[in-house]
C-alpha cells in the first residue's frame, strides 16, 4: 500500500510565517516549510489545497499535500523519491516517482489508487498537472531520447509536439485548466526555451517573458486564462511572472535570490518555491494584497 502520512501542524496561518517587505508586492507572501525538511517545493494549488515535494535531512524526496494546516506526506510504494506536481478540486493529484533503478514515471493518485502514466513506446515519463475532468498532462522520451507531451484520460494517451521544437529536447507540458487549455515549455531550433499555450483544440501560440535571456517556462495556467511561470534573465537570476490578457507582471518574493512560480487557482493565489539569501530553498503562497486584505 502506498504510504500517506500526516502531520499535524498548528493552524495554517500560524504555520505560514509572512516574509518582510510585502507592502511593496503586489501579492501577500506566506513561506511553506514541510515538517524535517531542508528544501521545500509547492508546485500545485487549488483553491482549499496545496500539493508539492520536500526534501529531507537525508537528502530523501517526498510529496505531500497540505490542507487546513495539516500536511500530508504522500511516498510511492518501493519508489526512492515521489514528487506531487498537480492537484485538482475534488483532491486528486498527479505527480513523478522515481523507481529502484531511477527511472522516472509519471502517475495518477485517486483515493490511495496509484496509475503509473507511462505512454506506449516511452523510457521515461513525467507528470505536469491535471483537470477536475481527469486529464492529465505529462511529458515523456522515446527510445532516441526526444520529448513528447502528453495528455491522458481514462486511460487513453495523446501525444503532441509544439510545431518546430528541436530534437531532442522537444516539449514539456506542465499545467492543464479545466477548459483543457495547456501550458509549458519547449526548445525552438536556435536552442531557446520559449513557454507555450496548447489550446483545446490543438492551436499553439508561444510566447517569451520581456527580460528573459532565452529561457521562458510557463508552469501554470487557471480556468481564468491566467498563465504563470520562471523566466531568467541575462545574468541567471530566476523570476516568476504573471501572464493576464497579454500584461506580463513579473513577481520576485522579497529578499529571495530566485524566483519560480508554478500554479494559480481560481481565486488568482499563486504557489511556487524561492531561494533565501542562504541558499535555502522554500515553497510559498503568494495571495493578491486586495484579497488579503479583504479577508481581515
Amino acid at each position: 500500500m502506498n504510504t500517506l502520512t500526516k502531520i499535524l501542524t498548528p493552524a495554517l496561518a500560524a504555520l505560514l510565517a509572512a516574509l518582510p517587505n510585502v507592502a511593496r508586492a503586489q501579492y501577500t507572501f506566506y513561506a511553506i516549510d514541510a515538517p524535517g525538511a531542508v528544501s521545500t517545493s509547492a508546485n500545485s494549488n487549488s483553491t482549499h489545497e496545496i500539493a508539492g515535494e520536500f526534501d529531507d535531512a537525508n537528502g530523501d524526496t517526498h510529496g505531500f499535500v497540505l490542507n487546513k494546516g495539516q500536511f500530508a506526506i504522500i511516498d510511492i510504494d518501493d519508489a526512492i523519491a515521489t514528487m506531487i506536481n498537480g492537484i485538482n478540486a475534488p483532491g486528486k493529484f498527479a505527480g513523478t516517482y522515481f523507481d529502484a533503478e531511477g527511472t522516472p514515471h509519471a502517475f495518477l493518485w485517486s483515493k490511495s489508487l496509484v496509475t503509473t502514466l507511462d505512454p506506449p513506446g516511452s523510457i521515461r515519463s513525467q507528470s505536469g498537472s491535471l483537470n477536475a475532468a481527469g486529464q492529465v498532462t505529462g511529458a515523456y522520451r522515446d527510445p532516441t531520447q526526444k520529448r513528447h507531451g502528453f495528455i491522458w484520460k481514462g486511460g487513453v494517451f495523446t501525444s503532441f509536439n509544439v510545431p518546430g521544437d528541436n530534437t531532442p529536447l522537444g516539449t514539456v507540458p506542465l499545467g492543464i485548466n479545466d477548459l483543457g487549455q495547456v501550458v509549458g515549455s519547449y526548445v525552438d531550433a536556435d536552442g531557446n526555451r520559449r513557454g507555450f499555450v496548447r489550446s483545446a483544440k490543438g492551436v499553439f501560440t508561444t510566447f517569451d517573458a520581456p527580460g528573459s535571456d532565452g529561457l521562458t517556462v510557463a508552469e501554470g495556467i487557471n480556468n481564468s486564462g491566467q498563465i504563470v511561470g520562471v523566466f531568467f534573465d541575462v545574468d541567471g537570476n530566476s523570476h516568476g511572472f504573471v501572464l493576464d490578457n497579454g500584461v506580463f507582471t513579473t513577481i520576485d518574493v522579497p529578499e529571495a535570490t530566485g524566483t519560480q512560480i508554478n500554479s494559480i487557482n481560481a481565486k488568482g493565489e499563486i504557489v511556487g518555491r524561492y531561494d533565501d539569501a542562504d541558499g535555502n530553498t522554500h515553497g510559498f503562497l503568494g495571495v493578491l494584497v486586495s484579497r488579503a486584505h479583504s479577508s481581515n
